[in-house]
Parts: C-alpha cells; structure tokens; sequence
C-alpha cells in the first residue's frame, strides 16, 4: 500500500479495532505534550468514528510483531469539493527522521488526488513546533496562528498545501508599490484635499479613498499594494483576481482590492508583509 517506508514496516487502511491502540500511545508519543490537559485533549480528538467511517482515507503502520509504528487520520470534505483534511497523524518517537510521516502523507496526498481533491489542509497547536516545522518541509503554507479555532484557549496554525502544482502556467510577477497605504471612508462624495491619494471609489454610502499613509498612522491601518507586474493583459482575461486573491484567502489574510483598467490592485495589511507575499510565492508567483 506505501511503497516507500523504512524495511519491515507495512501499512493498512484501520478497522474499529485499532481505535484504543491507537489511544494508548498518544501520550507517550508526545511526550506528555501541555500535560493533563493535553492528553485529554488528544484523546477527545480522535473518537471511534475514525476508525469506522474514515477507513479508506486513512492509514496505520506496523511492526513486523504487530506493534503500532505511526498513523494517518484523513477524510474528504463534504462542503469543500476540491479540499481533503488531514485530522490527526502520529509517528513513534523511535522512527521519526526516518521517512515514516512523509511517506504517509505522500500516500494520502495520492489517494486524494485520485478522488479529484486539489488542497489538504490540517491544523497543529502553536506549542507543536516540531509539527509546524514538519508540514513546513512538506510544503505545507501556514497562516497566523488563530486564536480559538478549536473552541475557548485552543489556539491553532493552520496549514495548506497545493496538490496539482501547474509547472506549464506562465509565471505571473506581482510587484509591491513603494508607498504603504492608508484606506477611508468619507461619508459625503466630495474629493479630498491634496494629491496623495492612489484611488477613489465612490459608492451610495460615501466614498473610498486609497492614500498614502503618513507617519501617525497606527500600525493595524497600514497597507501594502501588489499590483501586476505585466498589467497589460485584456480585460477579457479571467481569473486574474482570483488567482491572487485564493493563495491569500487560504492562508487567512485579509485583503482590499481596487481594479483598474489594466490590473488589479490587492492591499494587504503591513503587519502580515511577510505571510502575504508567502503565501503568494508558494502559489507561484514572482514578487519584485
């Protein structure tokens, strides 16, 4: 089933049986990880239905004796067409750095592209650095850690990774404009005074202004500006936006767009610079 695990060890899809194997080494494979809580806490995150529902997307490693070696615990979205989920993977101490974890997600991510999913997702704990490191060598884009994603004070750092890399596609150069910005709303439609300002907008509510920002603004009301190295593409083009806008949605950072008749200007906040263009780099893109 995994071709390319270390001699002697052999995988399977689990049964409902492994569910309490599994159990008994979660805390003795982390290492006693945030102490009670986090034995707790492991252990609620993999109820039996794992083992009877999500069988086919996942995997269990063995020793020749029958010991239990490592685990995948995967499933296909329902909601999301082209996304498969990693939930939960495990690797005993005694065998990490040997190509046991990679080989397993190597093995999930082609089962999954079989079934026509595109993006694997899963989420690690901001204590788990041994883990974020992991996925990051996998490829793995990780976005701000996220304040009580899994309920009040389980914080966690998502993770995502592109399945179908398109090595033919033209690269495509974003460029960041020199200025950091600063956006407004005036609620009346009146222009604003002087000429610092990149963009209006005007909309029923007031109107947008795009400027550049001066040295009171406070840091959260900064924001670069990525605009399209090649601009002169056609307004008959499709997609454009969204290609951009996609790599950034999934790695959680918020984002403001003005279009011009050429290109499409994308503002991003100043203090996630470095995950923006990131996220946007393992997408594909040159940054200049």
């Amino acid at each position: 089933m995994i071709n390319d695990l270390p001699a002697g060890l052999t995988a399977r899809h689990p049964t409902a049986e492994d569910h309490l194997r599994v159990l008994a080494v979660l805390d003795r494979w982390w290492d006693g990880l945030k102490g009670e809580a986090g034995a707790i806490e492991r252990a609620l995150l993999l109820p039996r239905l794992y083992f009877q529902h999500f069988t086919t997307t996942s995997f269990l490693v063995e020793r020749p004796d029958g010991e239990l070696s490592a685990f995948l615990v995967g499933f296909l979205s329902q909601s999301e067409p082209d996304v498969a989920y990693v939930h939960f993977v495990g690797v005993d101490p005694a065998l990490q750095g040997q190509g046991v974890g990679s080989a397993l997600y190597r093995a999930f991510f082609a089962l999954v592209r079989a079934h026509g999913r595109r993006y694997a997702h899963c989420v690690t704990s901001p204590e788990n650095t041994a883990s974020q490191a992991f996925h990051t060598r996998l490829g793995f884009m990780a976005a701000p850690v996220r304040p009580d994603y899994d309920g009040p004070g389980l914080d966690r750092v998502a993770f995502t990774v592109d399945l179908v890399p398109h090595p033919t596609r033209p690269t495509r150069r974003l460029r960041v404009l020199d200025a950091v910005l600063a956006l407004e709303h005036h609620p009346g439609s009146r222009e604003p005074r002087g000429n610092d300002w990149l963009a209006l907008v005007r909309a029923p509510e007031g109107l947008t202004v795009i400027r550049v920002a001066d040295s009171s603004a406070p840091p959260a009301d900064r924001w670069i500006a990525l605009y399209d190295a090649d601009p002169n593409h056609g307004l008959d083009e499709p997609g454009l936006l969204a290609a951009v806008l996609t790599p950034l949605a999934r790695a959680a950072i918020p984002v403001f767009t003005a279009s011009t008749y050429h290109a499409d200007l994308v503002l991003v906040p100043e203090q996630l610079h470095d995950q923006a263009l990131a996220a946007l780099r393992s997408a594909g893109y040159e940054i200049s």
